[in-house]
């Protein structure tokens, strides 16, 4: 399920397109709409994912499958609570990344 931001208007103020763009991530949105193609590439790299990202994202996948093995749903990585929602999450982002042919 994709999850798209409204447009960032002033098309001359990038600093405030990159904050926008930032904020709109944090809250979960998975992308922005644009009204300038100029707007394009900043929104692409504030919504690429990084390679610690898809690394995190395979631990999260690994340590749910060692859980479930031993008959857990939930477990805890790096002091977080993993569960359902949180894996499915990954299970997304492990996705997209394998769609755009990123690797770790």
């Amino acid at each position: 399920m994709e999850a798209i931001d409204t447009p960032f208007l002033d098309v001359d103020d990038e600093e405030g397109l990159i904050s926008d763009v930032k904020a709109a991530r944090q809250l979960g949105f998975t992308g922005k709409a644009c009204i300038n193609p100029r707007q394009i590439e900043v929104i692409h790299v504030g919504f690429a994912l990084s390679l610690e990202e898809i690394a995190h994202v395979r631990r999260v996948i690994q340590v749910i499958a060692d859980a479930e093995r031993e008959g857990n749903g939930v477990v805890a990585l790096d002091g977080k609570m993993v569960d359902a929602p949180i894996v499915a999450l990954a299970r997304r982002v492990l996705a997209m990344a394998e769609a755009v042919g990123l690797e770790t």
